[in-house]
Order: C-alpha cells, then structure tokens, then sequence
C-alpha cells in the first residue's frame, strides 16, 4: 500500500469525512474523494475500518462504473484481510473475493468502452494484481504439496505400524495434514483454477485417502489443458480400476497407449497389457487380442502375453464348440463339421502360443499346463505326455496330473510308463476306482497277472463299498 504523509493524510480526512456527509444524503461525489478515503481506511491497517473503504468503492463502482484504480484497491483489501485471518479455511471468501476483484480489474482494463481516465495506470496495477495472485498461488500449492508428502509418509508408515499409540499419532497427523493439504489446494484452485497440478495434487490426495472417484473428479478439471492431459489420462485410468471399474478405464489408458512412441519402453508395454486386462474384464476380447499382438512385436518372448493369446484362441475355440454342437444338436451336420474345423483351427493356434510360453518358462505350472492340456484336446499324445511329464515334476502331489500322464502314454502304447504314471497316482489317491481298472487292464497286457489280479479285487472292493 502506498503511504501518506501525517500532514496530508489529516488534510485529507478532513476532505473524505466532509464528503463521506455529502454521499450519506444521495450526492455524488467526485472519484478522487471516493479514492482518497478508501485509501485512508486502508493505510490504516485497521481492519475494522476495511468495510468503510469498501463503501467508498462500491459506491465509486455504483456511480461511475467500473474503474481501474478502485478495482485494484478493492482487490488489495482482501489481501490484507488474507494476511490476517488465521487457517486456510477461514482464508477462502476472502481470496475468492480478491480473484473476483483482480479479474474485473483485467475486463476493465481490457474493454475499450469504458471511459480512458477510468483505465489509467492500468498497465501497473494488472501487472502488480497478477504478481501478488502468482504469489499466492505458489504459497498455498507449495504449501499443499508438503502436506500431502506428510500424508502419504504417515499413510506408508501406518502399513507397518504396529504399537497403538504410534498408530493414534499418525492417524491423527494424517487427518490434520490432510485437512490442511485440501484447505490450501482449494485456496490454489481459488487463485488460478486453469493450473492442472493443482488438480492433479488434489487427485493425489484423494488416492492416497482410497477416494478414487473424488480423485477422477478432480483430475478430470484438468484435461481440457492440453500439456496436462496426458499426464492425468494415466492417474485417472488406474483410479478406475482401483474401484474395480475396468470399463471405466478403457477410454483413458487407450488414449494414453495409442499416443506412445514407437519403439515404445517398458511401462509403456505395461500400460498395454493393463489395457488388455481392461477389455477382458469387460468381455471385449477381440480388443484386447489386438493389443496382445502389437505387445508381442516389440516384446516376442513376453510369456505373459503369449499364453493370454494362446487363452484368447482356447475362448474363440470354444465359442465354435458351442456352434457345432447347436448344429449337430439341430441335425445339420453339413454346417457341425465347418463349425468343428473352427475349433480344431483355434486349437491348433492355440497350442502354438502356448507351446512357446513353455519352452521360455518350463519351471511355470500353469504354462505347462495350459500347453499339456491343449496338446491332449488336439490328442497330440507325445507333446501331451511330455509337458504332463514336466507337471508331475513341477507338482508331484497333484493326482491329475499322475493319470493324464498315463492316459497320454497308453494312446502311445507306452505301457511300461503308463503303469508307472497310474501307480504313482494310485499312491496318492489309494480310493480312485478308475485307477485300479485301469492297472489291472495294463497288467494283464504286459503279463503281470498278480498285480491284476490284485488291481481287479482292490477296484471291485471300492465299488462294493
């Protein structure tokens, strides 16, 4: 604030309160006069003497409309109120009013309808009204982000917490730093509302609070600024899935993937493959096959992806299963057999995804598996019994894995193996009746009578009881 002599400013308040009189009876006074007592008012650094200023302005603005000088000091005047009132909260009306008043000051200065006198200095004071909103903004953002890092620390620490009395502490820091960070990111917001990382704070805080759809809507202000964008399409769709909304998510981790570079890095490629999780949780799987082969152009020994593509053809092989058997249900034989060339053709594409996860990864169960499995529904009986042959090391326990093994040995012929593969299943499951005929059958074929004989009394006792 500009400051007056004492002489002057006794001079002048003889002037104002004569004219404070005149204006009390409806007379309209001259601007200075309406200035020259604001500014009394205000040097005064009374804030009980504010509203007087504010009087005095307002009443300027009611007579001659609006003026640049009179806006300027009225903006200033929530700043004083701003610099002594406690507690961001409390803060809030007063820094909206003072936005308000240094956005009219710019429309003033801006519009050349209104009267040249009226717009003097205004150069200065839009240049100094935007100095101090910068100021502002800066405080209370910076203010905001240390607040928020206190937050997500206790949040971390909290995880791990295990004595009561520190959890009480740092539960109760979190909601005061987060009431706080919240207060001052609104204020940010308040000053300078097209800044996205006050959004993009605010967003932070509502995920590290679990809030994520208060989060989304905050981070959504920010995408109409097109440097923000692409930094918020990410946050937002992973706050979608969070709240288990994969569908929700689509639009914005597509957008953000389908920008990316080519060759594209490894979050990149992350970020694909989520968006195929994405599609799949939504049921849209010819999507997501789309994203599986662009993954595995640039990444052709991701595992991951190779057996979710070898899945995505086990899916379409039994969607054409379904169609050849309503055909062959219906008696229309004709249209069965194309509909099962369909599924054999799935099958085979199938296989040859997840016949290359296996080589890559042979010590992952479920690769080796979903190998095993599709070798066996093709009935390609030596690459079935040697990925089953690979399972019942990996997972020795599991019966299943013991009787496809000897199921896929005797359609080779293999019985002396066969034999092996039942009995170590049989060992595990001492009760299963099919396993026993099954080993009195193969002993009988490779001339052990006794252990048959012994196999058919052991199935016929479990079929008795």
């Amino acid at each position: 604030m500009k400051y007056f002599s004492k002489f002057a400013l006794v001079c002048v308040a003889l002037m104002v309160l004569a004219a404070s009189l005149a204006d009390a009876k409806g007379r309209k006074l001259p601007i200075g006069a309406y200035i020259k007592s604001a500014k009394i008012s205000i040097i005064s650094g009374d804030l009980d003497r504010y509203p007087e200023a504010l009087a005095m302005l307002d009443s300027l603005a009611m007579h001659y409309g609006p003026h640049a000088e009179a806006l300027y000091l009225t903006s200033q005047v929530y700043v004083d109120y701003i610099e002594q009132t406690a507690g961001p909260w409390n803060k809030k009306p007063y820094v909206e009013k003072m936005v308000a008043y240094i956005d009219s000051l710019h429309m003033c200065c801006e519009n050349t309808k209104i009267n040249r006198k009226h717009r003097d200095g205004c150069k200065d004071y839009t240049t100094k009204a935007d100095s101090i909103r910068v100021k502002y903004w800066r405080q209370y953002y910076n203010d905001a982000i240390g607040q928020l890092t206190a937050v997500q620390s206790a949040v971390s620490d909290l995880q791990t917490e295990t004595d009561s009395i520190n959890i009480e502490f740092l539960t109760r820091t979190k909601e005061a730093k987060a009431d706080s960070c919240l207060a001052n990111l609104e204020l940010a917001i308040a000053i300078i509302p097209e800044d996205f990382r006050s959004y993009i704070a605010m967003g932070s805080l509502y995920e590290t609070e679990g809030e994520y759809a208060k989060a989304n809507e905050m981070l959504k202000q920010g995408l109409a600024d097109s440097t923000a964008r692409s930094q918020l399409l990410l946050p937002i769709a992973y706050n979608y899935i969070s709240m288990d909304d994969y569908c929700g998510a689509i639009p914005y981790l597509k957008e953000k993937v389908d920008a990316a570079p080519e060759p594209p890095d490894g979050s990149d490629l992350e970020n694909m493959y989520n968006l195929t999780v994405c599609y799949n949780n939504c049921g849209i799987y010819d999507s997501a096959f789309v994203y599986y082969k662009e993954i595995l152009k640039w990444a052709p020994e991701n595992t991951t992806v190779l057996s979710s593509v070898g899945r995505y053809f086990n899916q379409q092989a039994r969607y054409a299963s379904d169609s050849a058997r309503t055909y062959r249900d219906a008696g229309k034989s004709a249209k069965a057999s194309e509909w099962q060339e369909q599924v054999n053709e799935y099958f085979d594409s199938s296989s040859v995804y997840f016949k290359e996860s296996f080589r890559l990864n042979p010590e992952n169960p479920t690769y080796v598996e979903d190998y095993a499995v599709v070798c066996y529904l093709r009935e390609d009986w030596v690459e079935a019994a040697r990925a089953f042959q690979q399972l019942t090391q990996l997972q020795p326990d599991m019966k299943d894995h013991w009787v496809s093994l000897g199921d896929c040995r005797l359609k080779t012929n293999e019985f002396d193996k066969a034999i092996i593969a039942y009995e170590a299943a049989v060992e595990l499951d001492p009760d299963d009746t099919a396993i026993w005929d099954n080993l009195a059958l193969l002993y009988k074929e490779v001339g052990q009578n006794a252990k048959a004989s012994q196999a058919e009394k052991r199935a016929e006792q479990l079929r008795r009881n």
